[in-house]
């Protein structure tokens, strides 16, 4: 069971874990001004009450925490800065079996989004993909927009990684052809024995047109698509 322990000491009497914990295992002591444990046994390990404490009074022990499945480096620095400092609370893959399960998480999660969009929107899925990605594009915090094309591929190379490793092989005035050689959609499809062009394919590619023609503020569209080992797709440039 999960223990919980209250650092009196430290606590500041906000009653803001009272508040916040879902199960209601907190309640707020009047007389004494700081919280107590009226139902610990109902804890499931939410880490709420911990992480909005101001004075960091509540810790916890005999927790399993989650596995970083979706976790990068850059996101959690973001995190911590926004925690002052408090520790961000995960596991960590440390082991083949981890990735193994990580990837199975996500290929379920990511086959089934697809295959209902499929069903709901059906033509209109290519249009999913690009709102999709010209909505990132404009929620990215960047002070000027991109400056090109050519400038907007190489941030759509780093955003992207490792998910995605994509390399432009062509630049024109009217056209662009775009390689994509590391892809997590093609790792999955494989895994999952799905054929390459799918819905999740075509929700990709069309959500790459999109990053990039918001990034760069160019109307972009799609012309061919050729898919295998290493994926090229050829995006017409409208003037």
């Amino acid at each position: 069971m999960i223990q919980i322990s209250i650092d009196e000491k430290a606590c500041v009497g906000c009653s803001l874990c009272v508040d916040v914990c879902p199960t209601r295992v907190f309640t707020y002591n009047e007389k004494s001004d700081i919280p107590e444990l009226a139902k610990p046994k109902e804890c499931f390990g939410c880490m709420s009450c911990t992480e909005i404490c101001p004075a960091s009074a509540i810790a916890h022990e005999e927790i399993i925490l989650s596995e970083c499945f979706y976790h990068d480096d850059y996101a959690v620095g973001i995190a911590k800065k926004l925690l002052a400092e408090k520790p961000v609370r995960y596991g960590v893959i440390r082991d083949e079996a981890g990735l193994a399960a990580a990837m199975g998480d996500i290929s379920v999660r990511l086959l089934s989004v697809g295959a209902v969009l499929k069903d709901v929107v059906g033509a209109g899925l290519p249009s999913v993909g690009l709102m999709a990605g010209r909505s990132l594009a404009s929620q990215l915090p960047r002070y000027q927009p991109a400056a090109s094309l050519a400038e907007a591929l190489l941030l759509a190379k780093r955003e992207f990684s490792p998910a995605w490793d994509i390399e432009c092989t062509s630049v024109s005035d009217d056209s662009i052809t775009v390689r994509v050689n590391q892809c997590f959609v093609r790792t999955l499809c494989t895994n999952e024995s799905k054929p390459l062009g799918g819905e999740l394919c075509i929700l990709f590619l069309h959500y790459l047109t999109g990053y990039l023609g918001r990034m760069s503020r160019t109307q972009l569209k799609m012309e061919k698509a050729e898919r295998g080992e290493q994926c090229s797709y050829d995006v017409k440039v409208l003037r």
